[in-house]
Formats: structure tokens, sequence, C-alpha cells
């Protein structure tokens, strides 16, 4: 008896759509943050330590040799998913339309899902230690007060003088911030926003934001409230601040219910996981 593909045929392009979607904009992280492919639960990353260099006073000097401190960070990867019902083979062809709802909604669910493993790696305690039984805590001098003021050019100042007094060369370093609406209207509302002394986009003259002294800004609602529906966050940081961990990105499986007057069943699953990798590159801006 012959196999009918045709089914796992539209789920084989169904993947490569969600992928296509979940990069091109409906994560809004996806992309900045080095991932490493693993196997299992836990997946470790290593880090070296600060190393220095010392003048030479005299001929034939011994030289000193360094030690650098080597320490890990641990990343516990999570499985998520996504299910849909298909009673029909004209809706399961609309799997493969990156412009149907039910691309859209599941590249979404996957995307919010991703960035909200990687904003609860930002502010969270990270897992360290050879065994990744320690932690460490979220720098609190890393931390802008709201201060009774919304988003302000002069707390985003701020965080980029953190950045200068952690000696991290944001001349360099490609740098973020997130800005959910309400911080996006108060940076509208100040003039040296929307200054071209500034930036070089116009900022009033579309949806997208501009790069605002070099930063990249990212327009979302994501990120963890600081006290729920009063006090927000907006978050700075370096492509560096972060590692994602991965085993499957979309496993796709299509099962037909026979309990269900046989539907399909799609199931997307994703395994990720992520863990700060520096806390002196990220920057937590609070504000009302």
């Amino acid at each position: 008896m012959a196999v009918n593909t045709q089914d796992q045929a539209f789920v084989n392009n169904y993947s490569s759509v969600m992928y296509m979607l979940a990069t091109e904009g409906l994560s809004k992280v996806r992309g900045i943050f080095e991932e490493e492919d693993m196997q299992g639960e836990k997946h470790f990353f290593d880090r070296l330590g600060k190393l220095t260099v010392s003048k030479i006073a005299s001929r034939n000097q011994i030289l000193d040799g360094q030690d650098p401190d080597h320490t890990r960070r641990m990343a516990t990867v999570s499985r998520y998913y996504g299910r849909v019902y298909l009673d029909t083979l004209d809706k399961l062809k609309m799997l493969t339309d990156p412009t149907s709802n039910y691309a859209i909604k599941l590249a979404e669910a996957h995307g919010e899902s991703y960035d909200g493993v990687v904003y609860n790696a930002m502010l969270g305690s990270a897992a360290t230690g050879k065994d990744g039984d320690g932690t460490q805590a979220f720098d609190s001098n890393n931390a802008i007060v709201h201060g009774g003021a919304g988003l302000t050019v002069a707390k985003f100042n701020q965080a980029l003088r953190i950045f200068e007094e952690n000696d991290i060369n944001i001349e360099i370093r490609k740098l973020y911030m997130t800005a959910r609406g309400l911080g996006v209207e108060d940076l509208l509302s100040e003039q040296k926003f929307t200054s071209f002394d500034y930036q070089g986009d116009k900022a009033l003259s579309g949806p997208r934001l501009p790069s605002f002294r070099g930063v990249n800004l990212l327009r979302t609602n994501r990120v963890p409230d600081h006290t729920a529906g009063s006090v927000y966050r907006a978050l700075m940081f370096t492509e560096q601040a972060v590692k994602v961990a991965k085993s499957h990105a979309f496993d796709l499986k299509n099962d037909v219910r026979t309990d269900m007057a046989h539907v399909h069943q799609i199931t997307s699953y994703e395994m990720l996981g992520a863990v700060r990798m520096e806390e002196n590159q990220v920057v937590d801006i609070n504000f009302q």
C-alpha cells in the first residue's frame, strides 16, 4: 500500500515558513545573541576572566604568566509547544502560506516564548559553577530607578554612562534597548529624541523606531514589569549579554486524531534556554 506523504510535505513547508516568520520580526531578539546547539536539559557556557599586561622594566626580565579565571554559566533548557487542529486538507495547505492566520499566530507564539526566555535570563539569577549549583543575581548597580518619571532621554543617557563606567566600549559594541508603547510615547515627546543632532532617521515619519545615539531600539511589550501595571522596564544590552542554548528549532509533528473525526493535529516544538553571561552588559531602566 502506497504511503501518502502529501500531508507531511505540507508540514515540512510549514516548518520553513515558521522559521522565516520567527526570524523576520515576530521575535524581537532572535538573531541578536549567540546560540549553541546542545543535547539534554543543561548546557554550560565557559567564561574567561580579565587579562592584564605588564611593563617590561629591564633586559632579560623573567616574565610572569597569568592564570585568568575560568568560570561557567548554565542554561536550563525547556520545551515549548504550540498546537492547532485542522479538519480539512485546505486548511492544512494554509499552513504553508506566510500570510495565513494559522502560520502567523503560531509563529508569534514561538517568538513571544523565545523573547520571554531571553528577558527572564537578563533579569534573573544566573546559574554558575562547574555543576551549575551557584547563583549570580542581577547587579543592582546596573538598575535605574523610576524616580516617578517616564522613559526619558536623561535615563537613556544614564544607561550609556553605566556602560562606560563598566568599561564597555560603546563605540564598537552593538547596543539595543527595548521600549514598550508607553516608553515610546515618552521618548517621542522629547525634542532631543526627534532631533537630527542625535539620530539620522526621522523619528516621526513611520512606526519603526530609528536608532538613537547608535542604540538600536526594539518596540516590544514583552519585558516583564518591575511592578505589575505601574512600574515598567526598558532593557539596554549588548549582543554579548546573553547566550542561548537550543536543541530543537521548530520540530513539527503532524498527527491524525482518529478520536476527533480524523482531524489533523499540528504541534510545533522548540527546546531552548538562556543565561546572562555578563552582568555589566545589561542595564535595567525603570519608568512609570
